[in-house]
């Protein structure tokens, strides 16, 4: 789209699309209900890709990493950084979300969550045989998430496990070049976010009034805050502890960094950025940045899996479902394992939300309105991903640092 001969910016689009869908809903009212559908065919073609984007990212990221162990250490250490940080970015994000129960306060009336197959009751043997698919064409066609997950780590490792080098670099391509289908599929669909999300929020503002302004300003703040705790007392902890740096003094000294992330709200667009503080403000040597931070775009989602947690309790209190130990456990370990994937892919974040929220059937119309508000929590999820990079980068660079004196 063009005014002046200027082209406004898809993220421009939506803005207007999500007023202009709040006001025709709060004016026009029940006729706008009834061309919700337009907005439910646009979610209809995210979810259409889910499994198919589950399955090549899953595998591209195992078959890239077939050259790690030649790095040894430092590989090994900031993959440990990242995938600690990452599941108790969940638990964070959990935890406060209980604590402050956003979704009490929200107003979606008549909202109900999806019957769940499966009780509370379910036994440890059942759970871990219910992972496991009897029939790969069946899990996929029925969209199980989970399976689907498990069907590509046995891929990618099968892949890596090949003899033949000309045939596994065969597969390789064919599955990368899948990777790059995927996700133009989805770049199309998300030029049509601002239909989408124009009927959406029509729909929802007839059906729940303004109220749903209060109810996403209060998933926001919840958010923000689970994101700033996890800077602090995480980051900045480990920092801390392991390097003598202040937690503070890490947030200011990032300063040019998160301005950027805020702004482009792009973890692959940052890379060059976040090399630069790690060299100039944290004196870490580029053979080890150049290393890390690009690994974190696509490994390390901290601010994205505290939105999951923040989101499915939300959901689960709006709706009356209050989530059991063994259901909270279930979300930071498949929100570990989902996050990775799909960096700097626009769209891939709300879509990745729809999943998380699917695969513990809750309602997912409550994320087509978040997906409305999603820059404002884009802005989180890409700041506090790429503060865990630096982090992680600083970290492994201190303990390089010892091991040479």
């Amino acid at each position: 789209m063009k005014i002046a001969g200027k082209k406004i910016s898809l993220t421009t689009q939506v803005f207007f699309a999500m007023l202009l869908g709040a006001v025709f809903g709060l004016v026009i009212g029940d006729p706008m209900m009834k061309l919700g559908f337009i907005g439910t065919i646009w979610l209809n073609m995210i979810k259409m890709i889910v499994v198919p984007m589950v399955l090549v990212t899953i595998i591209t990221g195992i078959i890239s990493q077939k050259n790690v162990k030649s790095l040894g250490r430092i590989s090994v250490r900031i993959m440990s950084f990242y995938i600690i940080t990452t599941l108790i970015a969940t638990a964070i994000g959990i935890a406060v979300a209980l604590i402050i129960k956003p979704g009490n306060i929200a107003n979606f009336t008549g909202l109900a969550s999806q019957e769940v197959s499966g009780s509370s009751s379910t036994t440890i043997a059942e759970f871990f045989t219910s992972m496991f698919s009897s029939n790969m064409f069946l899990t996929f066609a029925s969209g199980n998430i989970l399976q689907t997950l498990i069907i590509a780590v046995l891929i990618g490792i099968a892949v890596l496990r090949m003899k033949n080098e000309d045939l596994k670099t065969t597969i390789i391509n064919g599955f990368n070049s899948l990777s790059e289908m995927v996700f133009s599929l989805i770049g199309m669909i998300m030029i049509a976010s601002p239909i989408g999300i124009f009927f959406l929020m029509a729909d929802s503002f007839a059906k729940y009034g303004a109220g749903i302004f209060t109810s996403m300003a209060t998933l926001a703040g919840t958010y923000y805050l689970a994101c700033l705790i996890h800077a602090v007392f995480i980051y900045g902890g480990v920092l801390w502890l392991s390097a003598g740096i202040n937690p503070f003094k890490f947030l200011k000294e990032s300063a040019e960094l998160w301005i950027y992330t805020i702004s482009t709200c792009s973890s692959v667009a940052s890379i060059p950025v976040n090399i630069k503080v790690a060299k100039e403000k944290f004196n870490v040597p580029e053979r080890i940045s150049g290393f890390t931070i690009p690994l974190g775009s696509q490994m390390n989602y901290d601010g994205s899996v505290i939105l999951y947690g923040v989101v499915l309790v939300f959901i689960s209190q709006v709706v009356g479902m209050p989530l059991n130990l063994g259901t909270m456990l279930r979300i930071i370990l498949l929100s570990a394992v989902f996050s990775t994937g799909g960096g700097g892919i626009p769209g891939s974040g709300i879509v990745k939300l729809l999943v998380m929220v699917e695969t513990f059937g809750l309602p997912t119309e409550i994320v087509g309105i978040i997906a409305a508000f999603y820059r404002l929590f884009d802005m989180g999820t890409t700041t506090n991903n790429c503060l865990g990079d630096l982090a992680g980068t600083i970290l492994v660079s201190r303990m390089e640092e010892k091991l040479s004196e």
